[in-house]
């Protein structure tokens, strides 16, 4: 305990508090700007075992405003999380890190094990929304965090007790839609945020009682200021609300990173676990979606009727697999 001295001599946090954050697992979804910083942050605070989620690799234009990364990193295309170990590791060799070169989509039928918290470290809408569902159906709490130009915004939130990412963000499609614009990063901005995100992430773990999930924490770095704004839950939210239900469409949006979606009624998800047995489509399940391959082509149906669809070039070859679904389900119902 001597290393983390200066911590424990924190009245807020003290010898328990210490214990409690060196017995916690955090998984962090995202392991680019905000994702590295908080990583460092955490591993430096005496985290038991983080887990980073993230598909990319490094490259030069990561450096301004991404910590752990080198040169030689970008020059060697190095996969994030694969660097952002070996740096971490050097910090505390005590801290478990658990790597996966992939999108949390991927990875939502991973067996973590215990989980305490997740850090949103994404900088995309539709990656937030699969995060909301899936903190929502296992109860599981998580920081928000978001970075663009010179403005940051942070959130405890936790789907089952406070308001949701939809309730926070109602028109969620349009954000998700206008995620591949690239925006200006300003560098000091980013270990603002990420800091603020790990104090409230520490603060949840020493204190969960005390923490508040109705506040929005808005940064801005240019001029410096903050504001905090109280969000309410939804009563008609169409994702944390179980009377509410979202609403059916047939019109595909596409998102960032060529991703479509589609929104269909409430779906059963051994209906769609049969589909793709009658199919022989490959195929993984839990409870909160089922996930298959077509060929190259992924498609990922959530049990509230999202459907993303991976690999896919126009909305036609979209409409065609959504169609043969679609049929199917309605078979398998009548």
């Amino acid at each position: 305990m001597t290393r983390y001295d200066r911590q424990i001599r924190v009245p807020a946090i003290g010898r328990t508090g210490q214990e409690k954050i060196q017995q916690a697992t955090v998984l962090i979804v995202g392991c680019g700007a905000l994702g590295t910083y908080s990583a460092e942050q955490l591993v430096r605070a005496g985290i038991k075992k983080v887990i980073l989620i993230d598909p990319d690799v490094v490259e030069e234009t990561n450096l301004q405003r991404q910590t752990l990364f080198t040169e030689a990193d970008a020059r060697s295309a190095r996969p994030k999380v694969v660097a952002a170990k070996e740096k971490l590791q050097q910090i505390n060799t005590q801290t478990e890190i658990e790597i996966f070169q992939e999108t949390f989509d991927q990875a939502l039928f991973r067996e973590f094990g215990q989980l305490d918290l997740l850090l949103d470290c994404t900088d995309n809408f539709l990656a937030r929304q699969v995060i909301n569902e899936y903190c929502l159906q296992f109860e599981l709490p998580f920081i928000f965090a978001s970075c663009a130009s010179t403005s940051g915004q942070v959130m405890a939130v936790h789907p089952t007790i406070g308001p949701c990412l939809q309730c926070i963000f109602p028109q969620l499609h349009e954000l998700e839609e206008k995620g591949c614009e690239t925006l200006g990063v300003f560098t000091p901005l980013v270990p603002l945020v990420s800091s603020s995100q790990v104090s409230l992430a520490l603060r949840y773990l020493v204190a969960p009682e005390k923490m508040r999930w109705d506040q929005m924490h808005l940064l801005e770095s240019w001029p410096l200021a903050q504001q905090t704004f109280t969000i309410k839950k939804r009563a008609d939210c169409p994702v944390c609300q179980t009377a509410q239900q979202k609403i059916a469409t047939q019109q595909i949006f596409e998102a960032c990173g060529k991703v479509f979606q589609v929104t269909l009624p409430k779906i059963s998800l051994q209906q769609v676990a049969d589909f793709c047995q009658l199919h022989d489509y490959p195929y993984q399940k839990n409870a909160l979606a089922v996930q298959f391959r077509l060929n190259e082509q992924t498609v990922t149906s959530f049990k509230n009727g999202q459907v993303l669809f991976y690999g896919y070039q126009t909305k036609t070859q979209v409409a065609q697999t959504l169609t043969s679904l679609q049929t199917a389900l309605q078979t398998s119902s009548s």
